[in-house]
């Protein structure tokens, strides 16, 4: 059938503007209201995350703080929580007495080596005062993700093999039978290692679409685009913390590994973003990003302290790693590398002296 001339126009002037909203919505957007969104159309948000972030943990606290996203949430899955004690997190989650040295068991005694800042004990803090605030409303839960490690039965480096060994396998497991058996949505949070498509770990998004979720993929990161030199000035105008899609637009082709890793590794990884998740979590500029750490003082001589000690130990670390400060930049420049013109061409040869 032949169209009229004008509503030929109007196809190509609707073509024109869905094109249009479609390159607005690829720019950075205001970063809970992006993740609020998601769910409307996933039952599955995952972060990877850039561990001991200080600006990301700001962030996460006033997102699970939102009453948008508690009423559409079920569930929080962390990896700095240790299965074994779920029902010590279950009751403190709920509002339950529980003594904080019970509790703090499940972010303390994780596979990950040296005490976790407090942002990750704070984050568990303020999804319970959430529920408390909510009672009678719908309450969220915090899923302990890392396999259950009873770290007093560790005597040898072979006692922890099966744990480290299926990390992301018990994850998955975690989700699937407490998220997705029982038709919920949740929000997952793990360094990017675990969720990132094509070079990372590559077994837990996977597993979970296979389970029939529906997933959306943010990694954080920032504006380092290649070396620890190379940073991207399109980012000085953008917010923080946003977030950008990534299909359709220059963000998408940047390299992942630089962004996520602030220039400090991936210089030869070709994975661009847009391949390597859904959306682009922007914390700010690499060198004002802050990472927060526990310091030596509220460890040293507890017996929680000695027990860091014996762990270190025998995973073949002479000392534990506890920081005298507790803020530090992100990302230190790496060691002095050899210079960055070493494939250019000889200059030409001037006269001989």
């Amino acid at each position: 059938m032949k169209m009229h001339p004008i509503q030929t126009l109007s196809g190509v002037l609707f073509a024109l503007a869905s094109l249009c909203i479609a390159q607005v919505d690829r720019s950075p957007k205001n970063a809970s209201a992006v993740v609020l969104q998601a769910f409307e159309t996933h039952d599955v948000v995952m972060l990877g995350e850039i561990h001991w972030n200080k600006q990301e943990y700001e962030w996460l606290q006033s997102l699970v703080a939102n009453p948008e996203f508690a009423d559409r949430v079920d569930d929080v899955v962390m990896e700095f929580g240790n299965s074994l004690y779920q029902k010590s997190v279950d009751r403190y989650i709920a509002g339950e007495a529980v003594p904080i040295e019970e509790v703090q068991r499940a972010w303390r005694n994780t596979l990950g080596l040296g005490d976790p800042p407090p942002i990750y004990g704070d984050l568990y803090k303020t999804i319970r005062e959430t529920n408390m605030r909510r009672r009678g409303k719908h309450q969220m839960r915090v899923l302990c993700g890392d396999p259950y490690i009873d770290w007093d039965k560790v005597k040898t480096k072979d006692d922890i093999g099966p744990f480290l060994g299926h990390r992301d396998q018990w994850y998955a497991r975690v989700v699937k039978d407490e998220v997705l058996a029982k038709h919920h949505r949740a929000f997952l949070i793990a360094g990017s290692a675990h969720f990132l498509r094509q070079r990372g770990n590559g077994y837990i998004e996977p597993e979970l679409r296979r389970a029939g979720a529906k997933t959306f993929l943010i990694l954080a990161g920032t504006n380092a685009v290649k070396g620890y030199d190379d940073l991207d000035h399109r980012f000085d105008r953008w917010p923080t913390p946003s977030i950008a899609l990534l299909s359709g637009n220059w963000v998408g082709e940047l390299r992942a590994i630089p962004v996520i890793s602030g220039g400090t590794e991936g210089i030869d990884s070709h994975l661009k973003l847009k391949d390597a998740a859904d959306a682009l979590l922007y914390l700010g500029p690499r060198d004002s990003l802050i990472a927060v750490e526990a310091v030596r003082e509220e460890v040293d001589g507890t017996a929680y302290g000695k027990e860091l000690l014996r762990r270190m130990t025998i995973l073949g670390f002479n000392l534990p790693y506890i920081p005298e400060r507790k803020e530090s930049p992100q990302f230190d420049p790496p060691e002095p590398a050899y210079p960055r013109t070493m494939d250019v061409p000889l200059p030409p040869r001037p006269p001989s002296q």
